[in-house]
């Protein structure tokens, strides 16, 4: 009687961890759309981490983790996405040289020059703040402030400070186009004319051997012609889903990582806050009558290519990068009215005539809806 009673138990387990094991895959039966795409999703090159939140007696996070086709050894360029540890690291950096006594904060004015690569100086003294480069980044995707930001913090104490943290998979190697100024370099001081930006010699760091599908497109647009060639991206900025979603953990709970951000309570709200924005609200209400942004336009999760809010219950803390016919979106998000919370990363590459660099990719059509019912049906999910 006692192994039957324990069988019992033991089909009972097993069927209970099936059925919690497939969230993902019963937001895809649920959708027409997300299936037709799913059916195609080496194709789409589609990669899920999902992470339902809950809290045990004692008010602490839980996390259960979810996949669909995780592969950190496969290649997909993460663009803007790689923004968020960009910031991260330009906070943790105000903190150290705080630390060596400067009198510099996020909020502080600071000056900007610019210099270009024959060492002309370009722009002299333009006054802005970390706050304001920062909210850029979050409200718009900003290329030019992100680029500050790197000179401000440089590739190699990017790279060692994210391989340090452990996370081996995030590595930035150049700064963010279309940008006027991509090829100068920013001189970043502070009022007193104290020179805080970084002065290195770049170390590129190489794709290792263990990764695949560096090479995308089975043709490339370059110089108003098409060339018969892939673009490889050996060189190229990289992370992963892995390290996405771990960074993004970190930043919402970070009681519960074992790699600590050099960040304090206040830079934890400063970044909490600026994710959470939608494109219009805050110092973004400069962006209003510019016909390239609409209010939701940093939101791939819950809004997609929606112009009007219509879910104003849920903030999405996240960043979106898009290039190269990869959309990515990482994110917490959070129900404050019904107390849910998840956290959802995915990657999604659409260029059907697999041409690179020709700006003729799916996005509105099919990546961005794909993220954006993903995001609905797992919210969905958990709201019934």
């Amino acid at each position: 009687m006692r192994k039957v009673y324990v069988l019992l138990i033991s089909i009972l387990l097993l069927t209970g961890c099936s059925l919690r094991s497939d969230p993902i895959r019963s937001a895809f039966k649920g959708d027409d759309f997300l299936r037709s795409i799913v059916k195609n999703k080496d194709n789409y090159e589609i990669q899920i981490l999902y992470t339902e939140v809950s809290k045990n007696s004692v008010g602490q996070a839980e996390f259960s983790d979810f996949q669909f086709q995780l592969n950190d050894e496969k290649y997909f360029y993460p663009a803007s996405t790689i923004k968020l540890p960009i910031t991260v690291l330009a906070l943790s950096k105000i903190n150290e040289l705080r630390a060596e006594g400067s009198n510099i904060s996020p909020k502080s004015k600071i000056k900007l020059s610019l210099i270009n690569n024959k060492n002309e100086i370009i722009l002299k003294d333009s006054i802005t703040s970390f706050q304001n480069l920062i909210a850029d980044v979050f409200l718009v995707s900003d290329n030019s402030a992100s680029n500050v930001l790197i000179d401000f913090i440089g590739y190699n104490y990017f790279n060692s400070s994210m391989s340090n943290l452990g996370f081996k998979n995030t590595y930035l190697n150049h700064k963010f186009n279309p940008d006027p100024f991509v090829d100068s370099s920013w001189i970043i001081s502070s009022l007193d004319n104290e020179i805080i930006s970084s002065n290195e010699n770049q170390k590129t760091v190489l794709a290792s051997s263990n990764i695949s599908n560096l090479k995308k497109g089975e043709k490339r647009f370059i110089n108003g012609e098409i060339k018969n060639e892939s673009l490889d991206f050996s060189s190229k900025n990289r992370s992963s889903l892995t390290d996405m979603h771990s960074i993004m953990k970190n930043l919402i709970y970070p009681e519960t990582s074992l790699s600590k951000f050099n960040l304090n309570v206040e830079d934890y709200d400063f970044l909490r806050y600026w994710m959470s924005r939608f494109t219009y609200e805050d110092l973004g209400t400069k962006y209003i009558g510019d016909s390239k942004f609409f209010n939701s336009y940093n939101k791939f999760f819950i809004h997609g290519t929606d112009t009007i809010l219509n879910n104003t219950d849920v903030r999405v803390y996240n960043k979106i990068g898009q290039a190269y016919g990869t959309s990515t979106d990482s994110a917490y998000i959070k129900n404050y009215k019904e107390d849910l919370e998840f956290f959802l990363t995915a990657t999604i590459y659409t260029n059907k005539n697999k041409i690179i660099n020709d700006n003729i990719y799916e996005y509105g059509d099919t990546a961005i809806p794909f993220l954006s019912n993903l995001s609905k049906a797992l919210y969905k999910n958990l709201l019934d």
